[in-house]
């Protein structure tokens, strides 16, 4: 990961990297007990279980689900982002302000997978820190037009692309958690516009 020096002093992603060490020990731990590949055991574990509508958790599940990944891939790709993303706002941002955002919009994006498969009366298992991970691509994504583009590396044009690509991927596979992407992203665009002054001071 990359630093940036903010008044005169180096400012390294500690947050970034708390967090990605994080969801790849959780994964790991599930990957030894035996939970990956097993619906009931990654409930048991802290995922969300929404059944016939009805959610069958409580609200710690909110957050131990965005620390859960069902496979390898699905663990890589969230963290792949996580990292680009986070080497990016947390070093302008404050690390207080970026684990406030990736909390948020990963709970966020869990309730809103509650209160819709509740409405529609689905079935589902549900993890992952999708929800957080496109939060932080809202809080980025309200960033870079509010400031015109200046955000370095991002142009308005880049962000449009890497939106439809993201989204559409989801669209694509029924198993992608739609609803929770969406709802992340939403409430991250919230906390680029109360996260905007800091980002500039920086």
């Amino acid at each position: 990961m990359d630093y940036e020096t903010v008044s005169g002093r180096k400012r390294l992603p500690y947050a970034t990297a708390v967090l990605t060490a994080l969801n790849v020990m959780y994964f790991f731990y599930l990957l030894v007990s035996g939970a990956v590949g097993s619906s009931e055991d990654m409930i048991n574990k802290g995922a969300l279980f929404i059944y016939d509508g009805v959610y069958m958790g409580g609200i710690h599940q909110l957050f131990t689900a965005m620390f859960m990944h069902f496979d390898i891939y699905h663990l890589g790709s969230n963290m792949l982002v996580l990292v680009i993303l986070g080497d990016l706002l947390e070093v302008r941002l404050g690390s207080i302000r970026f684990v406030i955002a990736y909390l948020a919009t990963g709970a966020a994006g869990n309730l809103a997978t509650i209160v819709m498969y509740g409405f529609w009366g689905w079935t589902a298992v549900s993890a992952g820190a999708s929800g957080a991970v496109f939060g932080l691509v809202g809080v980025l994504a309200c960033l870079v037009f509010r400031n015109r583009g200046s955000v370095p590396g991002y142009s308005r044009n880049r962000i449009l692309v890497m939106l439809f690509l993201l989204f559409y991927s989801g669209f694509r596979n029924a198993q992608v958690n739609t609803v929770a992407h969406a709802a992340g992203f939403l409430t991250g665009i919230l906390f680029g516009f109360l996260f905007s002054r800091a980002w500039k001071s920086r």
